[in-house]
């Protein structure tokens, strides 16, 4: 079978672990999410799930705005780490 070459897209797939930045100064943090996903390839938009409970959501929203980080596999343990330790105790 001849290699098949594809346009480039707005997609996620499969559903990637994704490292969301948020807040501002002082009161920055980052959280591991597994809930991310493209919501709208024209415009681009991709969508979170984080539960109000989280220190982030609170954080995304009182500045409305965050950023989506894909990690690399070199980045993994940090993911993981980010995941497992809340900005509320500690500076990430």
């Amino acid at each position: 079978m001849a290699k098949v070459v594809r346009k480039p897209g707005t997609v996620l797939y499969p559903m990637p672990t994704v490292l969301v930045s948020c807040g501002t100064g002082e009161r920055a943090n980052i959280i591991t999410l597994a809930w991310a996903g493209t919501l709208s390839s024209s415009p681009p938009v991709v969508g979170i799930g984080v539960r109000p409970s989280r220190h982030s959501h609170g954080l995304i929203k009182d500045v409305g705005e965050f950023v989506v980080n894909l990690p690399r596999a070199d980045q993994l343990k940090w993911a993981d780490y980010c995941g497992m330790v809340s900005g509320r105790d500690e500076d990430k």
